[in-house]
């Protein structure tokens, strides 16, 4: 199997990069495409409650006025500390001075996935070796006897990428791609330990099969 030279899918992959932020304003990350439209309706509740929050202010702080009133009663409004309402006042002002949360449509990263298979069907015939098939690599013909079992492990092993993933809070993309670019120290860590998991366990599989 053929595949472009390693110097021309770099150059590739980080002027993908550098136009995916540019364009939406977020690092490039293949998880956080799929966990932003797993969780489209929950992002979309967000954005209604940053909307009305970044709306009337004083409506929002009568209505919220109202609500603590109707829940803990009057006397919870009693306050006569100074230095509490000065410090509620500085949190006010420093909520404000935040700079508001941005959220990049679903559509966006449901166009980048599919943009990922599209653009691997015409490197693919560009070198001449698009072929469909059911098959899996020659190493996993070795490790297991029936194609049930090998796309078993690979819906399994999808399973555990995806749960690393989260934990890590990055992809191979995400931290090894664009979080590494910028030297994040997180980035660095993560992608030194799934760079060095992944080469220890390619030669123990290739020292024992």
């Amino acid at each position: 199997m053929e595949y472009w030279s390693w110097w021309l899918g770099g150059a590739a992959l980080g002027l993908f990069a550098v136009l995916f932020s540019l364009l939406t304003g977020k690092p490039l990350g293949v998880s956080g495409s799929w966990l932003s439209i797993a969780r489209r309706k929950d992002d979309a509740i967000l954005k209604k409650s940053a909307e009305v929050m970044e709306g009337d202010q004083e409506q929002v702080k009568d209505d919220l006025l109202a609500m603590t009133m109707a829940e803990f009663g009057e006397d919870a409004m009693a306050d006569n500390n100074p230095q509490r309402r000065e410090g509620e006042a500085n949190a006010i002002t420093s909520d404000k001075s935040k700079p508001k949360q941005q959220f990049t449509p679903w559509t966006v990263h449901l166009v980048f996935l599919l943009s990922m298979l599209f653009g691997s069907y015409l490197a693919a015939l560009s070198v001449g070796s698009f072929e469909l098939s059911t098959q899996l690599s020659p190493m996993h013909a070795k490790i297991f006897e029936h194609l049930g079992e090998e796309w078993l492990a690979l819906f399994f092993g999808g399973m555990m990428v995806g749960f690393g993933t989260q934990m890590a809070g990055g992809c191979t993309s995400g931290h090894g791609l664009s979080g590494t670019a910028q030297l994040v120290p997180a980035s660095l860590l993560s992608t030194f330990v799934f760079m060095a998991s992944a080469s220890t366990l390619t030669l123990l599989m290739n020292a024992l099969i």
